[in-house]
């Protein structure tokens, strides 16, 4: 929502909590205006609109000509797909206070939403001479411009933003995502690298040198570009934790611990904190800090859903399945739209032996996202168990148009296809396996012990073994 508000998070929830109380038990308690600002924007920024929008209507009958509250009221339905509503509040609000900041970027805002980027362009284009924050200006003018189609003038205000800010994470963010889309990485390079040459004692211009080359998956760069942010300036928390992030990627899983624990050092622990530590741990096989660290994230933040994922992963690990589906469940409940927690999930239904709860776990988290590989794998071997062999098949080749260069796939398909006495299309899919990774064959045996006499299949492995010596050992 609109403004620069740190509030106490814990001090927040208590407040939600009596303002929930009060409601239940009908008791008029009475909060001050700022409280009941504090409690919209709670709910706004846990993404519990329906709850904002409540308790704005609930504050409006006590303070019936806050202008704060009219514009958290408007944002609340605009988010709850009550557009032109909050629309016709926002132009009431601007034309009553022209020049109120809050107000003008809410309304440009509200214009991405409606499809009107042009009237949003030209109200903060108009606005801008007079504002206070111009990198929130570039910033929204940067999407909308996105909005628009036009990228190199969105790239052009996300850059104005940043050096405005430059510390600007959403600016940082969709330049980034710019970058990927157009390939332009040299470019944003060029561009931080300026602000170097320029003040080469500059920690921000470091640590944003850092979150580019991460991006393109120059992770050792990125740990020196963090590095020496961090000689600049060995507080500043976001490039402790990104350097921890980068570390992860290395499999420096040592130094990324101390990372995280720098992290928490600098900004105190939050559940996102946390939650990194307990993977870090988890990396090292270190099951019981792991499960440490998860559960004060959870703790910290109840709807922080990684954490009950990482919980569910250290159970998994440890064995105690029960404890596991507890735990992915809460984290689907949560967030219902993550594949690795359907995968965690059947994984964990799977070793209980409920083959029923285990495949539908995993057609959903193919479902979410086609490519993870222990899916296909997992849900081809429950349906062969069940002499399901056409579903097995299916399952393996939408797996193989997914990941054409899994070797296993292919393996795995010869011998669901010569399970069901489809030799001819097995033989072609051997072919394939053995070009991917001739090494493998012997995997073949492991599926299917029988197949070591099939004379067909030994033929054509000893042919491609004879055909291609380069690819053999």
């Amino acid at each position: 929502m609109t403004g620069d508000h740190d509030h106490d998070w814990e001090e927040d929830k208590k407040l939600v909590e009596r303002f929930e109380d009060s409601l239940k038990s009908n008791m008029d308690l009475y909060f001050e205006e700022e409280e009941l600002e504090d409690i919209i924007r709670f709910y706004f920024d846990q993404q519990k609109f329906l709850k904002a929008l409540r308790a704005s209507e609930y504050a409006l009958e006590k303070f019936p000509f806050s202008v704060e509250i009219r514009l958290q009221k408007a944002q609340c339905l605009i988010f709850n797909d009550e557009l032109d509503e909050g629309l016709e509040i926002l132009e009431q609000l601007n034309n009553l206070s022209p020049n109120n900041e809050d107000i003008v970027l809410a309304l440009a805002n509200a214009q991405i939403l409606a499809g009107n980027f042009q009237e949003g362009i030209d109200l903060l284009e108009n606005y801008l001479p007079m504002a206070e924050d111009k990198a929130e200006v570039f910033y929204s003018l940067g999407n909308l411009f996105r909005a628009k189609g036009d990228n190199t003038k969105a790239s052009f205000y996300f850059k104005e933003a940043v050096k405005k800010r430059i510390n600007h994470e959403d600016a940082l963010f969709q330049l980034a995502m710019i970058t990927e889309e157009e390939g332009s990485f040299d470019e944003i390079l060029d561009f931080y690298q300026e602000f170097i040459d320029q003040d080469p004692y500059s920690a921000g211009a470091w640590y944003n040198l850092g979150v580019v080359y991460n991006r393109l998956g120059r992770f050792e760069d990125a740990i020196k570009a963090y590095e020496y942010a961090l000689i600049i300036d060995d507080a500043f928390a976001s490039a402790h934790f990104n350097m921890g992030n980068s570390l992860m990627n290395t499999l420096n899983f040592e130094g990324a611990l101390e990372a995280y624990q720098n992290t928490i050092n600098c900004e105190g622990a939050n559940a996102e904190n946390c939650c990194y530590m307990g993977a870090a741990y988890e990396k090292l096989g270190k099951i019981d800090e792991a499960f440490k660290y998860f559960k004060k994230s959870a703790k910290l933040d109840e709807e922080y859903d990684d954490a009950w994922f990482g919980l569910g992963m250290c159970m998994l690990k440890k064995d105690k399945f029960f404890e596991a589906i507890h735990y992915f469940k809460k984290a689907i409940h949560l967030n219902k739209d993550n594949a690795n927690y359907w995968v965690g999930l059947a994984d964990a239904e799977f070793n209980l032996g409920n083959m029923q709860a285990s495949s539908d776990a995993y057609e959903e988290a193919i479902n979410l996202e086609p490519g993870i590989m222990e899916a296909y794998v997992n849900l081809s071997i429950i349906y062969y168990e069940q002499n399901r062999f056409e579903e097995s098949i299916d399952v393996v080749r939408e797996g193989i148009e997914e990941l054409p260069e899994e070797a296993e796939l292919y393996y795995r398909l010869v011998v669901y296809l010569v399970k069901m006495g489809k030799y001819k299309e097995a033989f072609t899919y051997l072919e394939n396996a053995l070009t991917l990774d001739f090494d493998r064959h012997t995997f073949l045996y492991e599926l299917m012990p029988e197949l070591q006499k099939q004379k067909a299949i030994y033929k054509i492995i000893a042919q491609f073994r004879d055909e291609n010596p380069s690819s053999t050992p």
